[in-house]
């Protein structure tokens, strides 16, 4: 009810892990339709912001959502390290330096994959991961410990998620990149730093399961008003909680049918 009468609406969301079930195949998942179809209604509603925040790069998000700028829907890929906003007409991309140091990180994951049975490798936009699910407990340790010493070759800090090791040449979090966009729809002429002062200020709604997530419920844990959902029973930070996938859609389409009413006056 509160999420449905605040005059200006961030409505965010993890895409793997709480819009779709993890598969083996990373490829092959697919995304919970209430969920889409409440995305969709909510992204058409006035005053209403719609994002998806993923480890995924941006056209694979694309590609596996079915949503994107065209559908009024933000798309922040790679943790935020590549956007597709609304109103753009392509995603940012890299830039010399960072595709070659993304060259030599396929490179070295191919190896290490070779090396570690039971383990995949997934080519991003913005460098590799590799996915333990099929692994031994005993091999995924030691992919790990390889990944590590491949990112200290290459330069970059590996980050850890559910089952999966993701070396990448863009450096930044979900929570900041989620953080600099509300800041870009709530900013005026004062530029105000915190988007409770600012006219308008936006409220956001926002779910993830992941650990990666959780720098998001951190960047917005003090902001009044935010909704912060976890997907699963890890430990986390976020103001809500909730089981699986299924809830999150009806979460979704509860949301969109109050946001709805309250348009219709």
């Amino acid at each position: 009810a509160h999420l449905a009468r605040t005059p200006w609406l961030v409505v965010a969301t993890d895409f793997d892990g709480t819009l779709a079930p993890f598969q083996d195949d990373p490829m092959a998942v697919v995304p919970h339709p209430d969920s889409i179809a409440a995305l969709r209604r909510l992204a058409a509603l006035p005053t209403t912001q719609v994002v998806l925040v993923s480890g995924r790069d941006v056209t694979t998000l694309h590609q596996l959502s079915g949503l994107g700028p065209q559908d009024g829907v933000s798309l922040l890929g790679s943790h935020g390290g590549e956007q597709w906003r609304v109103g753009q007409d392509a995603p940012t991309g890299l830039d010399e330096d960072e595709v070659a140091q993304r060259d030599m990180l396929i490179a070295g994951a191919r190896g290490l994959v070779a090396e570690h049975p039971g383990t995949t490798l997934e080519v991003k936009a913005a460098g590799v991961v590799v996915h333990t699910r099929r692994a031994t407990p005993e091999v995924a340790l030691a992919a790990r410990g390889a990944v590590r010493r491949l990112g200290r070759r290459c330069g970059v800090e590996p980050l850890l998620g559910k089952d999966v090791l993701e070396l990448s040449v863009l450096r930044t979090t979900k929570g900041e990149a989620l953080a600099e966009l509300v800041h870009r729809l709530g900013q005026d002429r004062w530029n105000r730093r915190s988007h409770r002062e600012r006219t308008p200020g936006y409220t956001l709604w926002f779910a993830g399961d992941d650990v990666t997530d959780e720098t998001v419920f951190r960047a917005f844990a003090d902001e009044a008003g935010a909704v912060l959902v976890k997907v699963g029973p890890e430990p986390t930070c976020a103001s809500s909680r909730v089981d699986g996938i299924d809830d999150v859609a009806r979460l979704l389409t509860e949301l969109a049918d109050a946001r709805e009413a309250a348009a219709a006056g």
